[in-house]
């Protein structure tokens, strides 16, 4: 029996190159034996229905085409369900893909999906609700977020990312939070803190180098209130994923975070900014099919 796989497709990914393929994708997938149907995300948050609807309707995977906002939402429709997450990466970013081993090259994804890749269950986190795949973090990864498309526009991605956090270094100060991981509670001021299910984030920043997807834990990353030189040396080690020093800059695995602010700050949840006056998260180990 043919399965049947669903491309969810944001139209505005990847400066439009999303709705550049929405002639050849489905043939594209053809010429590797597997029949494709496509159906375009209307508005912002449509892709979480589509994919729910998909999992009721009996599709075997949904494609989630474009960056990690798009695969965020798609995780969302498909929690507990049997139908797989497989990605067609074209945002900023693309960390989920990066962490799930898929080829750089765009032009490998179909052969990869259809014949390279394997079905494995991993877990997710979730963060005041809201399910995340990859990582949710607050304090200056929101501001990052906020302008790093803008820049990887003209610079491409790993640049793009590099200047949106000097720009960020130069102007953010760390903000007062009461932070609890796993009930061991702390305060005082930080630049960030972050939960992260997978290896890399922001374009290839390796914020939890001994993450894993199916362990049950988030690694949580704490870094304090950091001088620009200090935060500009973390900067540089973060892409080597050699940040941690145990002291200005923390990793613990946990499986509860939660922080609390005087006032609203940036959040970043799978790539997407935002501002919240709290943050609480929770690991739901084993919650999601992916293919990777």
């Amino acid at each position: 029996m043919i399965q049947r796989w669903l491309a969810i497709v944001n139209p505005m990914a990847g400066r439009g190159r999303g709705r550049a393929m929405l002639p050849t994708i489905a043939a594209t997938f053809a010429a590797h034996g597997v029949k494709l149907d496509v159906q375009v995300t209307p508005a912002p948050g449509e892709a979480a229905r589509l994919a729910g609807d998909a999992a009721s309707e009996g599709y075997a995977v949904v494609v989630a085409v474009g960056g990690d906002g798009t695969a965020n939402e798609c995780a969302n429709g498909l929690m507990g369900a049997e139908t797989a997450l497989a990605l067609f990466p074209l945002g900023t970013g693309n960390d989920l893909a990066r962490n799930l081993g898929y080829p750089r090259r765009r032009r490998e994804v179909p052969a990869f999906l259809a014949k390279g890749a394997r079905q494995r269950r991993i877990d997710v986190g979730e963060a005041n609700g809201r399910v995340f795949v990859n990582h949710v973090g607050v304090g200056i990864d929101g501001v990052v977020a906020a302008s790093a498309a803008r820049y990887a526009r003209v610079l491409g991605p790993f640049a793009g990312y590099a200047l949106a956090s000097l720009v960020a270094i130069a102007r953010y100060q760390p903000t007062p939070m009461q932070v609890s991981v796993d009930g061991a509670r702390e305060e005082g001021s930080y630049l960030i803190v972050l939960a992260s299910n997978g290896v890399h984030f922001g374009g290839g920043m390796r914020a939890a180098p001994g993450a894993d997807m199916s362990d049950g834990a988030l690694d949580v990353t704490i870094a304090g209130a950091l001088d620009r030189s200090g935060a500009l040396a973390t900067l540089a080690r973060l892409y080597r994923g050699k940040h941690v020093d145990g002291q200005r800059v923390r990793g613990v695995r946990a499986q509860r975070l939660e922080v609390t602010f005087e006032r609203a700050v940036p959040m970043e949840l799978d790539g997407e900014p935002s501002r919240v006056r709290g943050l609480s998260v929770a690991i739901r180990p084993s919650s999601l099919t992916v293919l990777a």
